[in-house]
């Protein structure tokens, strides 16, 4: 896709983690004790049970000013291809994230069977993965091998990488998991931003191998992307660049953009919308741009796996961000959304701050070190593991549909649900 604003346009991929630790623990019967050692109520209203019904719904290169003629969207040509990585040895099969029964549409019907796909829609069963705050070692490798071992079709990073300002060592060391063409793409995180240039540089030589992929704009920073008929936004607002430049920029590129599946990728968040302290670093009004749109908000930079429910006013706390539906079955479209943090991908894992967020009904999951709430049932006796989101569109059969899950390296679904698009 193309858009009127002038800029560097290209293809790329990337990687990254980060994450804090703490003490295990979790409560049980509706309250746990927090970090306070106080009794709380649980986060989120219960759904019905603690088993989901859901299943398998099926180098800096900055932006150029070119403000007269622009330069057209680069693509490369030819059928998308990745490194599929060896079979799952734990966990999903390779076409369908988890197991379950069949999704449906919101009537309650399966849709998309025999239909023609829309033209806007994503390629069937497209399976994308999602972490943030790698740091580098074990924890890290085995967050790649779980990518490849669910066979995900591209990763999006979602900042921090290696936390030692080493471009080269964290290129490295994810060449060694996942090889020099495996489709990643990445957005700047706080820790990556003072040896910037040089991280841009390994996406930018990454971007240029991945069959298909067109990227416009500051690569990692201020850039929209597609790829296999996903739209992304890579949004570095809150880490590099003016909170208006980046709210303008948001706006834009999600109102021109006219494709089924769209996300909003940042690194940071906000407070409300994750399981620890961090502040306030992003925008309402940026977050109110993807709701709008209809697009999927996805952070890291709180170490730690956190989901809310279909939210539908994003910036009042006061009506819970117009938080509706079900825990496990959620609904995107223009004017809903939902957030999602996953910022487990290597580092350490923090803990739920039981003193901020006890009594939010806005939350679906959360695993942290020390809580885990899996569609609004509290679970117990576990160890936190780092792990990853994954998102995988069009499924059986329905454009509309799609699935999520976060598995752990151990290879336990910690969180699944449905998403439709309406």
């Amino acid at each position: 896709m193309t858009f009127s604003t002038g800029g560097y346009t290209s293809s790329a991929t990337m990687g990254l983690t980060e994450a804090d630790t703490g003490s295990s623990g979790s409560s049980s019967g509706g309250t746990h004790v927090g970090t306070d050692g106080g009794t709380a109520a649980e986060p989120a209203p219960t759904t019905g049970g603690s088993s989901t019904t859901t299943g398998n719904l099926s180098g800096a290169f900055e932006t150029l000013d070119m403000s007269t003629s622009g330069v057209p969207t680069t693509t490369n040509d030819g059928p998308a291809t990745t490194d599929s990585g060896p079979d799952a040895t734990t966990g999903t099969s390779s076409t369908s994230g988890t197991s379950g029964t069949s999704g449906t549409t919101g009537d309650g019907t399966t849709g998309g069977q025999g239909n023609p796909p829309p033209a806007n829609a994503t390629d069937e069963n497209l399976l994308v993965a999602l972490f943030g705050d790698q740091g580098t070692g074990n924890n890290t490798k085995a967050v790649y091998d779980l990518v490849l071992a669910e066979k995900a079709d591209f990763v999006i990073i979602l900042g921090d990488f290696d936390y030692g300002d080493d471009p080269d060592g964290w290129a490295s060391e994810m060449e060694s998991v996942l090889g020099d063409s495996f489709p990643v793409f990445a957005v700047i995180g706080n820790h990556d931003a003072d040896a910037w240039s040089g991280y841009q540089d390994k996406l930018k030589t990454r971007l240029a191998k991945i069959p298909g992929a067109s990227c416009e704009g500051d690569l990692g920073v201020k850039s929209n992307c597609t790829y296999r008929g996903l739209h992304f936004v890579l949004s570095g607002l809150g880490t590099k660049g003016s909170d208006s430049d980046h709210e303008k920029h948001l706006a834009q590129v999600l109102a021109a953009d006219d494709h089924l599946w769209s996300l909003c990728t940042f690194h940071k968040n906000q407070r409300d919308l994750q399981a620890g302290d961090k502040p306030d670093d992003l925008t309402w009004e940026a977050l109110q741009s993807c709701q709008d749109d209809g697009s999927i908000i996805a952070m890291g930079h709180e170490h730690s796996y956190a989901r809310t429910r279909t939210l539908t006013d994003v910036g009042n706390k006061g009506a819970s961000h117009g938080a509706t539906g079900m825990a496990e079955l959620l609904e995107v479209g223009p004017g809903r959304t939902f957030s999602v943090v996953s910022g487990l991908g290597g580092r350490s894992i923090r803990d739920w701050d039981s003193g901020l967020h006890d009594g939010q009904s806005w939350w679906a999951s959360v695993y942290t070190d020390n809580y885990w709430l899996k569609n609004g049932v509290e679970e117990n006796n576990f160890e936190a593991e780092h792990g990853v989101l994954f998102l995988r569109f069009y499924v059986d059969g329905d454009p509309n549909a799609a699935h999520g899950y976060f598995k752990n390296v151990k290879g336990d679904i910690v969180d699944e649900f449905d998403i439709i698009h309406k």
